[in-house]
């Protein structure tokens, strides 16, 4: 159990990361978009290898047509949500850009389990949920409008702000939906492995027909920009890495243990990348206020996934 707690935690650290290396590949190459793409292939390429080592057994491709048509945009949610990361992070900072996609994936999830949605079995919302649920809010609120230290670099305009907060929770949502629709596609496939490649490989499919139709531009100068330095290719290997990590992690300690282990390394590492500037990230203030911000969003958390 041990292992695994430690394994979950690393799984988490590594998400602000890769949104840092991302965010450094799409100013690298000029495209949000491409960077997303080189992204989504190196996972792709990852989750493959690990599925031809393990070659789990899979049901027969006529086994599967008859699945709900949701069941295969997990990755399309994931697209959404990786971009949206890279816009948050140049905006925002590393811990705010973790904590806006977790009040979505919070709000999302209790949705989802109260409705029933996807076909995951319902939970009523309890007084614990909802009161876990306003905490995160209030958290989110204390980590967005901390003050800024003396000398910071200008605010973003409010309007703006008000924006990417907004996207910020929709990208969460849109994560809260990718687990639940790849959790039952892995039950499908009986392999959570193989859910995540052909979650990766819907991801890789519609990013090529968007990099196709916006047409950045791609050549021998901007291939050596993706790799100087070189770790600015590795982003989708920690991000299927993660994948890996959760589905190694979670039959050992149970789903909500597990995510909230995750959440503790993501809240972690996103101050520390604001905090010491890792990867060459912008270093912003973090005081006080934002860490108690954090805090309340990880209890909030807590109180959602393990009480409610």
């Amino acid at each position: 159990m041990l292992l695994a707690a430690a394994i979950a935690v690393v799984g988490g650290v590594l998400l602000p990361v890769q949104t840092v290396i991302n965010t450094r590949l799409s100013r690298a190459v000029s495209s949000t978009f491409l960077a997303s793409f080189v992204s989504f292939l190196v996972g792709t390429v990852v989750l493959a290898v690990v599925v031809l080592a393990t070659r789990p057994s899979l049901p027969p491709l006529g086994d599967l047509g008859g699945q709900p048509w949701w069941l295969w945009t997990g990755g399309l949610c994931g697209v959404v949500f990786l971009t949206l990361n890279m816009v948050l992070m140049r905006a925002l900072g590393a811990s705010v850009t973790v904590v806006l996609p977790i009040v979505g994936q919070v709000l999302g999830g209790v949705v989802i389990d109260t409705l029933g949605l996807f076909e995951v079995e319902r939970q009523p919302l309890t007084l614990a949920r909802g009161a876990g649920l306003v905490v995160v809010l209030v958290g989110a609120f204390v980590v967005n409008y901390a003050r800024p230290a003396p000398g910071a670099a200008p605010p973003v305009p409010a309007g703006r702000k008000r924006l990417l907060i907004v996207l910020g929770i929709g990208a969460g949502v849109l994560s809260a939906t990718q687990t639940t629709v790849n959790g039952r596609l892995g039950v499908v496939l009986g392999s959570a492995v193989a859910a995540a490649l052909v979650s990766f490989l819907v991801g890789l499919a519609a990013l090529l027909v968007i990099v196709l139709v916006s047409r950045p531009p791609v050549g021998r100068a901007t291939a050596a920009a993706a790799v100087r330095p070189w770790y600015l290719v590795v982003g989708g290997a920690l991000g299927a890495t993660f994948v890996l990590a959760s589905t190694y992690a979670a039959p050992v300690l149970g789903i909500s243990v597990t995510v909230s282990i995750v959440l503790l390394g993501q809240l972690a590492s996103g101050l520390s990348v604001d905090r010491w500037g890792v990867l060459h990230a912008p270093r912003r203030h973090v005081g006080l206020r934002k860490v108690v911000g954090v805090l309340l969003v990880l209890a909030g958390v807590l109180c959602v996934r393990l009480l409610g």
